[in-house]
């Protein structure tokens, strides 16, 4: 017996809340593959982007050409994560702004010859829905350090 009309019921559209997680869970595949290129298609035109060692960006290409250094660096891809990046919490602060923080845990990267110790990793993005979708507007990667 066939498929009558009606039977197939269309998947429901994606909401804004999965969009952003689908946005987020690609740029950290980017990550986790070293892949520059994926990681710098998640940013708008006018991304900024800094990492816990100062290194502040501007735009998807520039995110991109320092990846690609970092990603070919042994010492980079020393690290091991023992807790795998993981969203926390997805904030929309309006129907087109969305903010998510994310953390992670590594150990066995290396700068300058010297190991980084265990690593804790915190991520705080911003996230703004354009004509092409949603993408990276800000983002900003802290490590979290003892108190003295």
């Amino acid at each position: 017996m066939g498929l009558l009309p009606g039977d197939l019921k269309a998947a429901p559209a994606p909401t804004p809340m999965d969009q952003v997680r689908a946005l987020v869970a690609r740029n950290i595949e980017g990550w986790s593959r070293y892949d520059a290129a994926l990681v710098a298609s998640t940013y708008a035109d006018d991304a900024t982007w800094q990492n816990p060692f100062g290194v502040r960006l501007q735009g998807p290409a520039k995110i991109k050409a320092f990846l690609d250094r970092l990603f070919s660096r042994a010492g980079y891809r020393a690290a091991k994560d023992t807790r795998p990046p993981t969203v926390q919490a997805v904030r929309f602060l309006g129907p087109d702004v969305a903010v998510v923080w994310s953390e992670e845990t590594s150990v066995g990267q290396i700068e300058d010859g010297k190991p980084l110790g265990d690593r804790h990793s915190h991520y705080l993005q911003v996230l703004h829905r354009t004509a092409a979708g949603w993408r990276i507007t800000d983002d900003m990667i802290m490590d979290e350090r003892p108190v003295p």
